[in-house]
């Protein structure tokens, strides 16, 4: 059985897809979590610390998986193609929680958020810097590593939640790894 932090932060995700975080009230996820306002408020404080709470935990899950193919591809293309097949699938499993990261970042959660992002971007960095002094990976910036990298197949996700695109995800998968390869490998 999920803890009832977890029931209320799922019971809060379900509610801000339906409804957006404005019009979602704290009695709403109470009623669909199941828990008590005394246990809302314990784990949370008020509707913006479940926002930030939220924000956080799917922000969290979502890296977890970055650094897994980080952790695994020896390879600088399996690497980046890796990376961006995780992006599409991850959005594609989680529209819920993609739709809310891309909602913005509540401002609660900004040591955290950047706390977890130093996590992977010092993981990122490191892998780039091992990748350039092999002779497999353009030396670039930071920055534009990862503008190059991400920025296609964030808008690409962003027009696929809003079901602006006919592309499949399988299609954009093989055409945004192959074009970041492109732009990334030497």
């Amino acid at each position: 059985m999920a803890d009832r932090r977890q029931e209320i932060l799922d019971a809060a995700l379900r509610g801000f897809a339906e409804k957006g975080l404005a019009g979602t009230t704290v009695e709403e996820v109470r009623e669909r979590s199941g828990a008590s306002v005394g246990s809302i408020y314990h784990h949370f404080g008020d509707k913006e610390g479940i926002a930030a709470a939220l924000y956080v935990d799917v922000l969290a899950g979502y890296q977890r998986g970055v650094l897994a193919v980080l952790a695994k591809a020896g390879d600088p293309g399996a690497a980046v193609e890796g990376l961006v097949r995780h992006h599409l699938r991850w959005v594609a499993r989680n529209r819920d929680g993609a739709r809310f990261l891309l909602s913005g970042r509540p401002r609660r959660a900004a040591s955290e958020v950047s706390a977890l992002n130093q996590t992977v971007f010092e993981a990122m960095s490191e892998w780039l810097e091992t990748g350039v002094r092999a002779g497999r990976v353009r030396e670039l910036p930071f920055e534009l590593f990862f503008a190059l990298l991400i920025g296609p197949v964030q808008e690409f996700c962003r027009h696929w939640l809003d079901g602006r695109m006919s592309t499949s995800m399988r299609t954009a998968e093989r055409e945004l790894a192959a074009a970041a390869s492109r732009a990334l490998l030497a």
